[in-house]
């Protein structure tokens, strides 16, 4: 899955620059773009936590190539675009570009982390799955803090004082579902 999401992100940033190259229109392209981010996305994670990174890519990748595009330019170590698109600084079909980046690098850290001894789980899914079944929390990931008894306070000498465990939201992490992890939270 690794070698196949990069693979794909490579291919969807070629074909950008094949179909601008060939004067397709910018919306077809964008249009396009959008279409191989969705199913890449789909295909390659398709979880709550790879749709974060997804979009913190597609923002965050833009973002430091306008940084790097204002900063080097009139340098001999800037680039550009060809096309400065929409905005001045890039076409806006590079954002669906990065969104797909996403997965790619999500599951380039899995394999690294998997690889250099972490846990054996090889996605989120199968974490997912692991955790239905919790009896302790119903699957919400919170248990009523046991200090305060879900209150959030509690008293002692005749004041209310706010509980320190869970900060006063009456909830802390249940521990059964981080027994997953293999750690102690």
């Amino acid at each position: 899955v690794i070698l196949v999401g990069i693979a794909f992100f490579t291919f969807q940033y070629w074909l950008s620059g094949i179909l601008y190259s060939s004067g397709v229109d910018r919306e077809i392209i964008l249009f396009i773009m959008s279409i191989c981010a969705c199913f890449g996305f789909v295909s390659l994670d398709n979880t709550k936590s790879g749709l974060i990174t997804s979009i913190a890519t597609a923002f965050g990748g833009p973002l430091i190539e306008v940084g790097l595009i204002t900063t080097l330019a009139g340098t001999t170590g800037g680039y550009h675009y060809m096309d400065s698109g929409e905005i001045g600084f890039f076409p806006l079909w590079i954002i669906p570009v990065y969104f797909l980046g996403g997965p790619s690098n999500g599951n380039l850290a899995r394999g690294v982390w998997n690889a250099l001894g972490g846990s054996s789980i090889s996605n989120s899914d199968q974490i997912i799955k692991e955790r239905q079944n919790c009896t302790s929390c119903n699957n919400t990931r919170a248990v009523l803090c046991p200090n305060c008894d879900g209150v959030g306070y509690y008293m002692t000498y005749g004041r209310e004082v706010k509980c320190n465990c869970c900060k006063g939201r009456g909830l802390v992490i249940c521990r059964n579902c981080f027994d997953t992890y293999g750690e102690d939270p």
